[in-house]
C-alpha cells in the first residue's frame, strides 16, 4: 500500500510541472507586451515627427501648434477626404471604407493615431487569447494524462483510458467558474477594452494639453505594464482552476474515493491554505475554486488522491478498457510509454495482463526474484522527481535483483521495509540524485552498495542466501557483527552509511552552526552516545562489534544495524536509537 507521503510527493511534483507549462505561456505573453510597448512608442513618436515634416516645423512647435490652432486638414469633411483620396488615386472601394470612417470616426491625424494604437493592441489581445487557450487546454490534457499514469503506476496496474477531444476540450474551457460569471476569454476581452479606453484618454490628454510625447509614453507604458501582470495573473490563477479540474475528472473517472487538500507551508501561505491543509473529504465534494484549489488567487495548494487500506485503485472499473483486459504497469515505465500503451486502446506488446486480485501484495507470496523486485519497486521507496526539462526521473530504474537467489532478494526487500516502516520520513531520501539533495552524492558502496538513484547489490558476495548467511553466522560467533541480528542484517548495515550520509548533508545544507557541520554525523554522535552510556573507545569490540573499532562510521552503521534488526538491542545500540530520533526531529521540522 502506498503511503500518504508517496501520493503527497508525486502529486506536488505534478502541480510543480504543471505550473511550468503555465509559466511559459506567462512568459510568451510578457514578450508580446514588450513588442506591443515597441510598437505604440514608434507610432507615437513617427505621428509627432510626421506632423513635424509635413508643416515643416519643429517637434516643440508641432505640439504648440496642436493646441494654438488646428490644422486645414483636420476641418476637412467628408467629401473633402473623398475628392483628396480620388486626387491621390485611390480606388473606390477605399473611398467608401474612407467615408465610413470618416463619418464613425471624424478622421484627424489624432484619431488616425488612436486606430493604429487600437490594432497594435487588438493583436496583442488576440495573441493572449490564443496563447491563454493553448496554454490551458495544455494544462487539462497533460493534467488528466499525467493523474492517470501517476495513479495507475502508483498501484501497478493500467487498463485503457478514454483520449480527449477537441469538442469536449472547448466545452472544459469554455465553462465560466469563477463567481462573476465570466470565463478567461471574457476576462481577456473585457481588459483589452478597457486598456485600448485609457490608452486613447491618455493621447488625448497628452495632444490637448501640448506635452512631450514621452509622457504619454511613460504612461502608456504603466498602464501596459499593469496589464501584463494582470494577464501573468490569469495565466497562473487560470492554470491553478483547471489542472485542479483535470485532477477531479480524471479521479473520478478512475474510482478514486476520496481526496486531500495539500498546501505548500512556508512563509507566504494564505490563512486559508494553511487550514485546509490535510483535510481529506469526499470525491462529492470535490468543486475546484471551491471545496478544493485553488482558494484565491496565485493559490499553490493541490489535491491528492486520498486511499485507506481497504482501497484497491477503481474496483470494477478496471475492466473497461477496450480489451476488457488489465495489465501490470512496470515501475520504471515512462509516461511517453505509457501514454502509447493506454491512452485510446494502444499497444500493449510486452505488458504482462494481470487483473487487481492477482498482484502480489506481500514479500512472503513472492515466489521468483523478479516478483521480489517488482513489489519492492511498488514501495514508493526511491526517490523520485520531475527534473527542470519537464522529464521524469525514478530511482526504480537502477534497482536491480538480477543476481540473487530468491531468499537473498527477499532478505533486501526486509531490510528496507524494517527501516522504512521505522524511519517512514527518510522515504525517497536515502537514494536523491539532486545535488541540493545530497550535495557531492555520498553513497554507501560496500558488498551491497546504493547507487545513483536506486541500489545495487554485489551478487558474487551476497547473491547465495545459504552461503551469506554461513558466513555471516560464522563471523557472529568472532563477535565480528551485532548481537542478536541476522545475514540480512548485512543490507541494514549499508542503510545505516546512507542515512549518515542523508544526515550529514542535510545538516551541512541547513547551515547550523555546530560541531557537526564540517564532519559526518557519526562523528558526532559517537562521543555522546558513548558517554551516555559509560564506556570507552576500547570497549566498542565488546559493546558493539569488532567491525565497529574500524572508525566513526563503521560504529554508526553497526549500532544502526543492531537497532534496527535486534529483537533486544544492548545499551549502546539503545541508547544509540534514542539519540538517533532526537537528532532526525530537528533535521525534519
Amino acid at each position: 500500500m502506498r503511503t500518504s507521503d508517496y501520493w503527497r510527493e508525486r502529486f506536488v511534483q505534478l502541480e510543480a510541472a504543471q505550473n511550468r507549462l503555465a509559466q511559459a505561456g506567462r512568459q510568451e505573453i510578457e514578450r508580446h507586451y514588450r513588442r506591443a510597448q515597441r510598437e505604440l512608442d514608434e507610432q507615437i513618436r513617427v505621428w509627432y515627427q510626421r506632423l513635424a515634416d509635413n508643416n515643416k516645423i519643429s517637434l516643440a512647435e508641432a505640439r504648440r501648434w496642436l493646441t494654438g490652432q488646428e490644422l486645414a486638414e483636420f476641418k476637412w469633411d467628408v467629401q473633402e477626404y473623398i475628392k483628396r483620396g480620388m486626387e491621390n488615386g485611390i480606388d473606390g472601394r477605399w473611398a467608401k471604407q474612407l467615408e465610413n470612417a470618416s463619418a464613425r470616426f471624424h478622421i484627424s491625424r489624432l484619431e488616425a493615431l488612436k486606430i493604429r494604437t487600437r490594432q497594435s493592441m487588438e493583436q496583442l489581445f488576440a495573441r493572449q487569447q490564443g496563447i491563454v487557450n493553448q496554454t490551458l487546454a495544455d494544462v487539462y490534457r497533460s493534467g488528466y494524462y499525467h493523474t492517470a499514469f501517476e495513479l495507475q503506476k502508483g498501484f501497478a496496474v493500467g487498463w485503457d483510458i478514454a483520449g480527449i477531444d477537441q469538442r469536449q476540450l472547448e466545452k472544459v474551457l469554455a465553462k465560466p467558474w469563477a463567481v462573476d460569471g465570466k470565463n478567461f476569454s471574457e476576462r481577456i476581452w473585457g481588459n483589452k477594452d478597457k486598456l485600448i479606453a485609457e490608452v486613447h484618454t491618455e493621447l488625448t490628454r497628452n495632444i490637448m494639453l501640448g506635452q512631450d510625447p514621452q509622457k504619454a509614453i511613460d504612461a502608456i507604458a504603466k498602464k501596459l505594464n499593469t496589464s501584463r501582470v494582470n494577464a501573468g495573473r490569469l495565466v497562473m490563477t487560470e492554470e491553478a482552476y483547471f489542472s485542479s479540474l483535470a485532477q477531479r475528472d480524471c479521479f473520478r473517472e478512475l474510482g478514486v474515493e476520496q481526496f486531500e487538500i495539500v498546501a505548500t507551508l512556508d512563509s507566504h501561505t494564505s490563512e486559508i491554505c494553511q487550514a485546509a491543509d490535510g483535510e481529506v473529504k469526499p470525491m462529492s465534494d470535490f468543486e475546484p475554486g471551491v471545496t478544493a484549489p485553488p482558494f484565491h488567487v496565485n493559490c499553490r495548494s493541490t489535491t491528492v488522491p486520498y486511499f485507506d487500506d481497504e482501497f484497491s485503485l477503481g474496483g470494477e472499473r478496471t475492466a473497461r478498457g477496450e480489451d476488457g483486459k488489465t495489465y501490470y504497469v512496470p515501475a520504471d515505465m515512462k509516461y511517453k510509454e505509457w501514454q502509447q500503451a493506454f491512452v485510446g486502446g494502444g499497444d500493449k506488446n510486452g505488458l504482462q495482463e494481470a487483473g487487481v486480485s492477482g498482484i502480489i501484495k506481500n514479500i512472503k507470496d513472492c515466489t521468483t526474484v523478479d516478483e521480489v523486485e517488482a513489489l519492492m519497486k511498488e514501495q514508493g521507496w526511491f526517490y523520485q522527481t520531475v527534473l527542470p526539462d519537464g522529464t521524469d526521473f525514478d530511482g526504480n530504474k537502477l534497482l536491480s535483483l538480477q543476481g540473487c537467489d530468491l531468499e537473498a532478494a527477499k532478505a533486501v526487500f526486509q531490510a528496507h521495509e524494517n527501516v522504512y516502516n521505522k524511519l517512514p520520513e527518510l522515504i525517497g531520501k536515502l537514494n536523491a540524485v539532486n545535488a541540493a539533495e545530497l550535495a557531492n552524492g555520498c553513497y554507501a558502496q560496500c558488498s551491497y552498495g546504493l547507487g545513483r538513484g536506486g541500489i545495487t547489490v554485489n551478487t558474487s558476495y551476497f547473491g547465495d542466501a545459504s552461503k551469506v548467511a554461513r558466513l555471516y553466522e560464522n563471523d557472529l560467533v568472532y563477535g565480528f557483527h551485532p548481537a542478536n541480528t541476522t545475514f540480512g542484517s548485512i543490507v541494514t548495515h549499508e542503510l545505516g552509511h546512507a542515512v549518515d550520509d542523508y544526515l550529514s548533508v542535510v545538516e551541512q545544507l541547513a547551515g547550523m552552526k555546530n560541531t557537526w557541520q564540517a564532519k559526518k554525523v557519526s562523528a558526532y554522535l559517537r562521543p555522546r552516545v558513548m558517554k551516555a552510556c559509560g564506556v570507552k573507545i576500547a570497549d566498542i569490540q565488546r559493546e558493539v562489534s569488532g567491525y565497529a573499532t574500524q572508525d566513526a562510521q563503521e560504529w554508526f552503521a553497526e549500532c544502526f544495524c543492531e537497532w534496527m534488526d535486534s529483537p533486544r538491542p544492548r545499551p549502546v545500540a539503545a541508547e544509540f536509537g534514542r539519540q538517533l530520533m532526537e537528532l532526525m526531529k530537528g533535521v525534519n521540522k
